[in-house]
């Protein structure tokens, strides 16, 4: 029994041994398993060879970089920049001028080294930051989507530029001028205004200039750069001026063929007066102020006009017609009439209504006036002129700013109520025996004549339909009776 027992303890000595031998061979096995085929395998040939070097489809200044090592792409692309920084120049021209030639030293531009740097420092990393995994990726990614930066130069200050520039843009510098109304001479009956043409100027965009100078810097763009003219609109020309200057009325009517040398001479000092007036913005033209006092020592003549309904001889006889003509043109413009009155009885030269009296009789000064509310001057002519079948004509025209498009002025008057002859006459002694001598006897001088209510109207044309209507005045000019002269003598 003895024997057995230790001859039992000694086989479980040996089993257990065995066994320790059997799980260090497992461990043995499953090591090979996961270990042998790493030692077996070997990098790609063309990942080894990239570790060192740039991946193709890396471009930087326009050099392509791949296949060179880090060092040998840093010399060629400083190498090109320098001969870039030393080779670069642009002539500067303008108005068929060469002003100067600069360089990249002219504008401050350097080689920048910093720059360089980062751009392959940031191309490196393609290939080169991480496992053969990432180096597929990144080789796939540039062949569709390459690589290609452009570094190396600083962008200049240009401070010098400004300098050229500033004296090229002094010296190509023509300021406009602006078209004038040089003269208004009523006597160019055709065109009264002489107006002195505009000039157009001339200048440089001298940011557009430094813009594009610096673009073609950067860009490496040497030869020859144009800076283009540029012309400078005047604020007022010839056409606009012709706008304001238009012919807006013309007030015309004939002289009396009746009518005496003096009473025509009347007018035409009247109209001296008016001749070339203008009448700026806001202001009132006032007949009375312009043409004077009608006096004797002012040139005036003894003519005909109307004194309380009757014809007789007065100083400035004839000037109502002046104020009458400047009235119809005056309403015709369009202009603000703020003071007329009718004649007492109507006149032979122009529709009943349309008619305009002065006087300057002191304590009873009568005026024509009118305001010019149009925002531009308005010039006046005025002349006695002689139409084309030799008949003298009592002529005033009006220019201001042009009126709207297809918009004209027209008068009307019409008459609202006749006023009968009143049925007393007038008996006048006739102390001179002009017209009789004999109290028995009796010279009919007026047959008298009936009266008139007569309401004007201002219409505001547009292309011949009426805009509008507006009411000028309502004129009564009174019945004139009979008037009758009897003799001054008893017969003997």
């Amino acid at each position: 029994m003895q024997k057995r027992g230790i001859h039992f303890a000694a086989s479980i000595k040996g089993g257990w041994k065995i066994g320790l031998l059997l799980l260090m061979a497992a461990v043995v096995i499953v090591a090979a398993a996961f270990f042998v085929p790493e030692l077996l395998y070997s990098e790609p040939e063309e990942y080894t060879l990239s570790k060192n070097v740039f991946l193709d489809h890396i471009t930087i200044n326009g050099i392509d970089v791949g296949g060179m090592t880090y060092n040998d792409a840093l010399d060629a692309i400083v190498l090109q920049a320098q001969e870039a920084q030393s080779t670069w120049s642009l002539s500067i021209n303008c108005n068929n001028f060469t002003y100067s030639t600069i360089s990249y030293s002219t504008i401050g531009i350097h080689v920048d080294y910093a720059s360089i740097e980062a751009a392959l420092r940031e191309a490196w990393t393609y290939g080169h930051r991480g496992d053969y995994k990432s180096y597929k990726v990144d080789v796939e990614y540039l062949v569709h989507s390459p690589y290609n930066v452009s570094v190396g130069l600083t962008q200049g200050t240009g401070d010098k530029l400004d300098y050229i520039l500033g004296i090229i843009a002094d010296n190509v510098y023509v300021a406009p001028t602006d078209a004038q109304i040089i003269a208004f001479d009523p006597a160019r009956t055709n065109d009264p205004f002489v107006i002195q043409s505009e000039t157009y100027g001339r200048k440089i965009d001298v940011e557009a200039a430094k813009e594009e100078i610096l673009r073609r810097a950067s860009a490496d763009e040497s030869g020859a750069y144009t800076i283009q003219l540029e012309q400078i609109q005047p604020e007022v020309t010839q056409e606009m001026l012709r706008e304001n200057v238009k012919l807006l009325a013309t007030g015309k009517n004939a002289i009396d063929k009746y009518s005496t040398p003096e009473r025509t001479d009347n007018i035409r000092l009247a109209f001296s007066k008016i001749n070339g007036y203008v009448l700026e913005n806001g202001k009132t033209f006032s007949f009375n102020k312009v043409v004077g006092n009608r006096k004797l020592e002012n040139g005036y003549k003894s003519a005909l006009g109307y004194v309380s309904g009757e014809l007789v001889e007065v100083v400035g006889g004839g000037v109502c017609q002046a104020s009458t003509t400047l009235y119809s043109a005056a309403l015709q413009a369009g202009l603000t009439i703020t003071e007329r009155e009718p004649h007492s009885m109507p006149v032979s030269y122009i529709e009943l209504g349309q008619d305009a009296t002065v006087n300057y009789m002191r304590g009873h000064m009568i005026d024509l006036k009118f305001k010019n509310e149009t925002g531009y001057p308005i010039y006046i002519t005025a002349a006695v002129e002689e139409n084309a079948s030799g008949r003298l004509m009592s002529v005033v025209r009006i220019y201001g700013r042009a009126l709207e498009d297809g918009v004209y002025y027209l008068v009307e008057s019409n008459e609202i109520e006749t006023l009968p002859i009143p049925e007393q006459p007038i008996i006048r002694v006739d102390e001179t025996g002009k017209y009789v001598k004999y109290k028995d006897k009796t010279y009919h001088y007026s047959k008298g004549s009936e009266g008139h209510v007569v309401e004007t109207y201002r219409l505001k044309m547009r292309d011949s339909v009426v805009v509008e209507k507006v009411l000028i005045s309502t004129d009564t000019y009174k019945a004139q009776p009979k008037i009758d002269y009897i003799g001054a003598e008893e017969r003997i």
